[in-house]
Formats: C-alpha cells, sequence, structure tokens
C-alpha cells in the first residue's frame, strides 16, 4: 500500500491540547484533511506546524457530517478516519505500507489501545473483541482508527448524519452488507491519550458501544439509537458540534 493514496480525516473541535502529539505522530508523505469547529486555536496550530498536505475546513456540524466532508474533499482510494486525541504508532505507516489487501476489501480495522498506564488492560481487550468479531466477518471497529476505501464508503452511502454516535461502526456494517469485505489489521495501532469517556464507567462504555450498533444492525429499535447518543455526548458537546 502506498502512503500517497491514504488521507487522513481528523473532526476536532477545541483541540489545541491534543493536536500537536496528533501532527508529530502523522507521516509526511499522508494527506490530512481536517474538518474544525474550533473556537481555541486549533486551526493555527495546524496550518504552523503542518501546512503542506493539509486542508482545513471550517464546519460546525456533528461527528458524522464531520466525517462525511472529510471522505468527499478527500482525493486518495484510501481515507483512514480517526480523533485528534490519537497518536499513530511508531510502526503504523510502515505496517500500512507492508499490507497487502485484495480489491474485494473495502475497509480496514486497526487497533485501539492506551498511550499510557490508565485502561491499558480495557483496550487490549477492546482490541482483541474487533480481532475476534473480523474472524467472524462481523465488523466491530472503532471510527478512532478504521480505513475505508473511498469508493466502498461512497457507494455504501457513506456516514449516517442521523448519527450523532456509533456513525463509525454503522459505516463499517453498511461497507460489508455493500458486499466488501472488512478486514482487521494487528500493526496499525492508534493510542488513545484522553480517557473521558471510560472515566464515565468502563461497563457503560462497553455496552453503550455493542447495544446501540446491535439495534442499528437489526433494525429493532434503530429510530430510538438515532434520536439520541443515550449520554455518550452531554449537552455541551452536543451543542457543542451541532448535534
Amino acid at each position: 500500500m502506498r502512503l500517497e493514496d491514504l488521507t487522513v480525516v481528523v473532526p476536532t473541535k477545541d483541540e489545541a491540547g491534543n493536536i500537536g502529539p496528533f501532527l508529530d505522530s502523522l507521516d509526511d508523505r499522508v494527506a490530512l484533511v481536517v474538518v474544525d469547529a474550533s473556537t481555541d486555536d486549533t486551526r493555527e496550530i495546524i496550518r504552523r506546524r503542518r501546512p503542506e498536505r493539509t486542508t482545513i475546513i471550517e464546519d460546525a456540524g456533528t461527528i458524522p457530517e464531520a466525517r462525511q466532508i472529510g471522505l468527499e474533499r478527500a482525493e486518495t482510494e484510501w481515507v483512514l478516519f480517526t480523533d485528534a486525541d490519537m497518536s499513530f504508532g511508531d510502526d503504523y505507516w510502515r505496517e500500512w505500507e507492508a499490507l497487502k489487501v485484495s480489491q474485494q476489501v473495502g475497509a480496514v480495522q486497526g487497533a485501539k489501545l492506551s498511550a499510557d498506564d490508565d485502561y491499558k488492560t480495557y483496550y487490549k481487550l477492546f482490541s482483541f473483541g474487533i480481532r475476534a468479531m473480523a474472524w467472524l466477518t462481523i465488523p466491530a471497529g472503532s471510527g478512532s482508527n478504521m480505513i475505508h476505501r473511498r469508493r466502498a464508503l461512497l457507494d455504501a452511502g457513506g456516514f449516517d448524519p442521523a448519527l450523532t454516535a456509533n456513525e463509525d461502526i454503522y459505516a463499517l456494517w453498511s461497507v460489508r452488507k455493500a458486499g466488501w469485505r472488512v478486514i482487521y489489521a494487528k500493526g496499525l495501532k492508534v493510542y488513545e491519550r484522553d480517557h473521558r469517556r471510560l472515566e464515565q464507567g468502563r461497563f457503560r462504555k462497553t455496552v453503550h458501544g455493542w447495544i446501540r450498533p446491535l439495534m442499528l444492525f437489526t433494525g429493532l429499535g434503530d429510530d430510538r439509537v438515532r434520536e439520541s447518543s443515550w449520554g455518550y455526548w452531554n449537552d455541551e458537546e452536543a451543542e457543542d458540534r451541532g448535534g
């Protein structure tokens, strides 16, 4: 795989404290599309630290809307979706270059681990769960580390703007339902530096991440999933992203 064929898409909102380490972990050869709703100096930091191969789009929409904007703006064959509080592993870009996929692969899921000792075991189990589900051909990846063949995701309808959470796994599932293969590549590792969701409770986060997608996949109560994030975003965060 070629790094020149990859665009990284990241939604941002007041990420001045996170964006530096994120940018430091990027390879200079990949394109970057930032869909930003910041009121702080996030955009200025990005312009200063990564002036080349970077596009910044100002938009205050929801996360799914921001991801869709990035998908449509990207011009490469592959689009990597992630978050600003992630850092890519030291070997991430070499692992991508070494990866070989068939023309039937529409998306690649990677691992999500902890950047420090906090919740290290949780994230290892989380990534093992993604891998195990991939053996069963069931997408279960994270929007912090998923790579879509651009054509596959567009053909599958892109991101559902009605979802304020779980739009990532639903996009993977949509690609799978459209007839593409969705695989897992354990060498593609990102590291979480902000554990706010888990600080609300690991059990709550786990249930939220499995029950809602199951309802979306089966169609049982999917209207309830689309009308609310079930507390994943608090009121202030939802307002910040226009959700």
